[in-house]
């Protein structure tokens, strides 16, 4: 799901890195809100035992960030659409 929001989002990972480096977004703040959504998200999962305790929100933004750079989407979707699930799955908690 997150990766067909993405596809649609053509060239946002792009426009967002020109931001960054154009200092029209403060990267330091930038990445601060970010890791604080994916905390956010990550804390709700491990209160219901389905995600790992052992996964940072800084794993999940650079794992992110190299799916996106790699397998950028519309042409590269279904690829980006597979590292995602792998991604996903490797969040899961082990029982």
């Amino acid at each position: 799901m997150f990766g067909d929001w993405i596809a649609t989002k053509n060239g946002m990972l792009d426009t967002l890195v020109t931001m960054v480096e154009s200092g029209e977004i403060a990267h330091a703040q930038t990445r601060s809100e970010l890791l604080a959504a994916i905390g956010h998200i990550l804390d709700a999962g491990r209160r219901t035992g389905e995600l790992r305790e052992d996964v940072s929100a800084e794993d999940i933004a650079a794992g992110l960030i190299g799916v996106f750079t790699v397998a950028k989407p519309p042409e590269h979707g279904a690829r980006a659409s597979r590292l995602l699930n792998v991604l996903m799955d490797g969040l899961r908690a082990r029982l």
